[in-house]
């Protein structure tokens, strides 16, 4: 073979191995420059409005019913469904719980992977728990003040803009992130596909 041959075929292989390297380095190309430049996809396939990037939560400690104390972390390893409530558990309240209620019991295998947690703003009334005999394996605090007003606080939209807590549910990773939330009108449905295709995928919790 001619030496014009012989550098026209490794000019050849030059090409063909840069087109394989482009090939699989297009993609992580693409990401870092869409990454750099602020860019977010303008539907994704879940149906809550993520927090990107997932907020871990500080430690706060919290009174159950009972007078028992209670830290947020005691519900590490779970995915906590979280929702806020007045003392009488009012309309919108009730309706939280019985979402949540709903979105647990579909989750079937998954049951005990999954954790609801009421936070009460004010002093329980008498009648709370008679109305809650409807919703078994709920958990419930209330207090101190400053707990319930620090959680409220760091349950907040990705532009850090504070959300309307009494009339929306959050779901809390099993590391302790906020990492979804749903507002007031917020279709079961929705939310059990998220929660099914996270404990699909996660080995945590």
């Amino acid at each position: 073979m001619s030496e014009q041959a012989e550098n026209k075929v490794r000019a050849g292989n030059r090409i063909k191995i840069l087109l394989v390297a482009g090939i699989f380095l297009a993609p992580a190309v693409t990401a870092t420059i869409l990454k750099l430049s602020g860019w977010r996809p303008a539907q994704t396939g879940n149906y809550g409005e993520l927090i990107l990037p997932p907020r871990p939560l500080t430690a706060l400690q919290f009174t159950a019913l009972d007078g028992s104390r209670v830290a947020i972390g005691d519900y590490r390893r779970k995915w906590l469904m979280v929702t806020f409530g007045s003392g009488r558990c009012d309309e919108f309240c009730e309706k939280n719980i019985y979402k949540m209620r709903q979105v647990h019991i579909a989750t079937g295998k998954h049951h005990k992977r999954v954790k609801r947690l009421l936070v009460l703003t004010s002093k329980a009334s008498s009648k709370l728990p008679k109305r809650l005999q409807a919703y078994p394996d709920l958990a419930v605090v209330t207090g101190p003040a400053k707990s319930v007003r620090d959680l409220a606080n760091q349950l907040q939209t990705n532009d850090g803009t504070a959300l309307d807590s009494l009339n929306r549910i959050y779901l809390i990773d099993p590391l302790g992130n906020f990492m979804m939330t749903y507002d007031r009108n917020a279709d079961p449905a929705g939310i059990r596909k998220d929660l099914g295709r996270l404990l699909r995928v996660s080995r945590i919790g």
